[in-house]
C-alpha cells in the first residue's frame, strides 16, 4: 500500500511539472460559486474563454475515507475490522479553451489500484452540451450518480448496490442542461480492469431530471433513468452487501445466472428539501432476458429522511440533477460547531423470481458531523434482515467513517 501511494505521488508530481500550474481563479467567480449563483460547469466555462488563460491547465485533489465496523449476528460469521474505503487522487483541467480532461486513480485497502476516471471531453458548442470520451460514470440513479463525498449515509442503499445503474465504464457520454433540468445519455463497453471476464460487452444508459420548484433552501427533484446491457459470456449476477463494506459477506445473492441475452434496468427517483428537512427515495427494477428460460424481474427501493439540526439545507445543483457539497454555516473552530445531521433510511431488495437470491430489509440510523466543507465524520447503525431458502440471516452493524476531500 505504501509503495503504491509513493508511486502515485511521484506520477502526479511528474505530470504537474509537465503541464504547468492552473492560472489563479477570479475571486468574484469563487464567491459566486460558493453562494450557488454559478454552477461548477459555468465557472469552468467562463474561465476557459478568458483571453489571458494559458493552457494546459490542471488541478489536483482527492479524498480519503477510513471506516471501522462491528457486526453482531447469531446466524452467520462476520468479521469486524477497519479499512480504507476510498483513497482517490485526481488530476483534471483543460488542454485548450473547449477541451477538458480528468484522471482519477484509486488505492483501496488491499493495495489494489486502478483508474476510476480517465476521460477527455469537449464543451465548445453553443448552449450547454458536453461530450465526454473515455472511462467515466454512466448516467444512472440519483444516489449512484452522486459523489460518495456527498451521500447522506456511508453506503448506498440495497437496490443501488445490487443493480449498480451508474457503473464506471469506457464509452461516450453526452450531457445537456437548462436552469432547472439535466439530461444525459451514452453508449458504453467494459471497464479498464485487468480481469475482463465479468465485464459487459455493450450497453447504453440515459437519465433525465428536473427541479420544477427551486428556491433558497427548497427543492423538488424528479428523475428517471434506464440502462441496457449485454453481459459477457451470457452470464450475470446480482448481489449486495448489507450497506456495510468492511466485511465481504452478502446476505442476498442470485449466484451466476447463465444464458442471459440482455438485461434492462429502470429507475424512478424523487427528493424534497424544505429548509433543514430532506426526503429522498428511489425505485429500481431489472428485467433479465434469458435465451432458454423465462425472463426474470428483480427490484428494490429505499426511502429516507434527514434533518440538519443546525439549520443548514442540503445543496442541490439542477444543472447536474444531483445533491452537492454541504457547507456548514459555522464551521467547527470558527466560533461554531459545524453542521450536524440525523437521518433514517429504510431499504428493501427482492432477488427472488425464477432464481432464489433472497430478500433483504434494512433500517439505518445515521448521524453526520460536517466539521467544515471538507471534513466529515459519520456514524451508521444498521439492522439487516434477510430471508433465503438456505436460511434467514439477521445482523446488527455499527460503523464509523472519517473522511476528508481536498
Amino acid at each position: 500500500m505504501k509503495r503504491n501511494i509513493g508511486m502515485l505521488s511521484c506520477w502526479i508530481a511528474v505530470l504537474g511539472c509537465v503541464v504547468g500550474a492552473e492560472p489563479e481563479q477570479s475571486v468574484l467567480l469563487d464567491v459566486l460559486r460558493e453562494k450557488g449563483v454559478l454552477s461548477n460547469a459555468e465557472v469552468e466555462r467562463i474561465v476557459s474563454v478568458q483571453p489571458e488563460a494559458k493552457y494546459p491547465q490542471f488541478k489536483m485533489g482527492g479524498r480519503i475515507m477510513m471506516d471501522v465496523a462491528g457486526y453482531d449476528s447469531d446466524d452467520a460469521d462476520f468479521s469486524s475490522g477497519t479499512e480504507f474505503r476510498r483513497a482517490r487522487f485526481f488530476l483534471k483541467g483543460r488542454a485548450a479553451p473547449d477541451w477538458f480532461y480528468k484522471l482519477q486513480y484509486e488505492l483501496n485497502g488491499e493495495g489494489a489500484e486502478g483508474f476510476q476516471d480517465a476521460y477527455f471531453g469537449y464543451d465548445g458548442w453553443d448552449g450547454n452540451a458536453t461530450l465526454r470520451m473515455g472511462q467515466m460514470i454512466e448516467a444512472g440513479s440519483l444516489e449512484d450518480t452522486s459523489s460518495s463525498k456527498y451521500i447522506t449515509f456511508m453506503e448506498r442503499a440495497l437496490p443501488v448496490l445490487a443493480f449498480s445503474p451508474a457503473t464506471r465504464r469506457i464509452g461516450v457520454r453526452v450531457d445537456s442542461h437548462g436552469e432547472w433540468w439535466h439530461a444525459a445519455g451514452g453508449v458504453f463497453g467494459g471497464v479498464a480492469a485487468d480481469d475482463e471476464t465479468e465485464d459487459d460487452t455493450l450497453g447504453g444508459s440515459v437519465r433525465m431530471t428536473c427541479a420544477p420548484w427551486r428556491a433558497t433552501g427548497r427543492v423538488v427533484h424528479l428523475g428517471a433513468s434506464g440502462q441496457y446491457r449485454v453481459p459477457r459470456e451470457d452470464t450475470m449476477r446480482f448481489r449486495a452487501r448489507p450497506e456495510s463494506h468492511v466485511d465481504d459477506t452478502r446476505l442476498v445473492d442470485t449466484g451466476s445466472m447463465t444464458n442471459v441475452n440482455h438485461y434492462v434496468t429502470a429507475g424512478l427517483e424523487a427528493a424534497l428539501v424544505h429548509g433543514p428537512l430532506s426526503f429522498q427515495g428511489e425505485y429500481i427494477g431489472v428485467n433479465v432476458d434469458r435465451d432458454d428460460g423465462d425472463s426474470l424481474f428483480l427490484d428494490g427501493f429505499y426511502l429516507y429522511a434527514s434533518w440538519l439540526i443546525t439549520g443548514e439545507s442540503r445543496s442541490y445543483d439542477a444543472t447536474l440533477g444531483e445533491f452537492v457539497r454541504l457547507k456548514p454555516a459555522k464551521p467547527f473552530g470558527d466560533a461554531g460547531l459545524g453542521a450536524w445531521e440525523v437521518a433514517v433510511r429504510y431499504s428493501e431488495l427482492d432477488l427472488d423470481d425464477e432464481v432464489r437470491g433472497g430478500r433483504e430489509r434494512n433500517v439505518t440510523a445515521g448521524i453526520n458531523w460536517y466539521v467544515n466543507k471538507r471534513i466529515r465524520f459519520m456514524l451508521n447503525l444498521i439492522r439487516a434482515e434477510s430471508e433465503k431458502d438456505t436460511g434467514d440471516v439477521d445482523v446488527d452493524i455499527a460503523q464509523l467513517r472519517a473522511q476528508i476531500d481536498f
